[in-house]
């Protein structure tokens, strides 16, 4: 044990900084693939496997030293303070409920790819224009509303003809599918850090019932909710259709 405790030291002094420097990095540009292959790697597999060993509550005590550290990069990289924050307690949550270090390593790897993802979104909406950022903004910020298009052109003060030309030249979309995209990409976070049922999670989020909810995000995902609910790799694979 003892030997094994000096390897783990020394390779932690090596590279276990060069790798975390090199993740967060990767997180504050929104650079999924690169941490996916980084966290594939057989000399990451062997740092992980020489520093936590079986020890849970050591595995615990790690993360939540390197989660904010996670949570500032993704912030400094675009991410809002309170989106961020919010993605921090869901994790933290189902730490705190974890009875593996395995599982808790998984969990790690998805926040790196979870926030990552996220800072991308952030960096992307950064080419449009201040009038459909506001638009992102108010979706964002009103998805648990009774949300439509003529309720986002009255709250911005524009026509509808102005907002939906300009929205759809720039994004190549309209706005309707903006608000679809966004309320299933939440639907997502609620099915994976909660325990709500399909019909709750439908009802938060303005669908008329449990099978137009269940319709719309076949539509965009190609599977079900429950499907995705059950899906243990959905972080890694799955995306909404464009």
């Amino acid at each position: 044990m003892d030997f094994q405790t000096d390897i783990s030291d020394e390779y932690a002094r090596q590279k276990g900084n060069s790798i975390l420097s090199f993740l967060l990095d990767c997180v504050r540009g929104g650079r999924r693939k690169q941490i996916e292959r980084e966290l594939s790697t057989p000399e990451y597999q062997t740092y992980t496997k020489l520093i936590f060993s079986d020890q849970l509550s050591f595995t615990y005590m790690v993360v939540q030293f390197l989660w904010p550290q996670i949570v500032r990069s993704a912030v400094e990289g675009g991410m809002s303070e309170m989106e961020a924050s919010g993605i921090y307690r869901n994790y933290i949550d189902k730490a705190q409920q974890a009875k593996s270090v395995q599982t808790l390593l998984d969990l790690h790897h998805q926040v790196f790819l979870e926030y990552a993802d996220n800072v991308a979104i952030a960096q992307e909406d950064d080419r449009y224009s201040p009038l459909v950022r506001k638009c992102h903004h108010y979706i964002k910020e009103n998805l648990y509303d009774s949300l439509t298009v003529s309720e986002i052109v009255e709250a911005l003060h524009f026509s509808r003809s102005h907002l939906s030309h300009v929205y759809k030249r720039e994004t190549g979309e309209t706005l309707s599918d903006r608000i679809r995209k966004e309320r299933i990409a939440e639907a997502m976070q609620l099915l994976e850090h909660t325990s709500l049922t399909l019909n709750d999670i439908g009802q938060k989020l303005g669908f008329s019932s449990q099978s137009h909810f269940t319709d719309i995000f076949r539509r965009e995902t190609r599977i079900t909710p429950h499907q995705y609910r059950l899906k243990p790799d959905r972080n890694q694979s799955l995306t909404i259709r464009k």
